[in-house]
């Protein structure tokens, strides 16, 4: 098996269709999706609780919360303005 791996802060929006497609399966009753293209899983016996876990930082948790305490004041995102210092280190060294 594949594994497929996604970080939430780059994955790019949804589209007005794949919204409105949301917004339309919520108001149907589950008898009414069609998931011909996409099987139930009935068989479960090789699964693993708990085996989808956080990804662990590099970034010392000081340096982390001074970054999140600057995007508090700022308004910012803590995320991009660590991108933002380490791209600038690398142009800089």
């Amino acid at each position: 098996m594949n594994k497929v791996s996604y970080h939430i802060d780059e994955l790019p929006p949804l589209t007005a269709k794949q919204q409105a497609d949301l917004e339309h399966l919520a108001t149907l009753s589950d008898d009414d999706i069609d998931l011909s293209d996409i099987p139930e899983v009935t068989d479960w016996s090789d699964a693993i609780r708990g085996s989808i876990t956080p990804q662990a930082s590099v970034i010392s948790p000081s340096i982390l919360a001074k970054f999140k305490d600057r995007a508090k004041q700022t308004g910012g995102n803590y995320q991009d303005m660590i991108n933002d210092a380490l791209e600038e280190y690398l142009t800089d060294h």
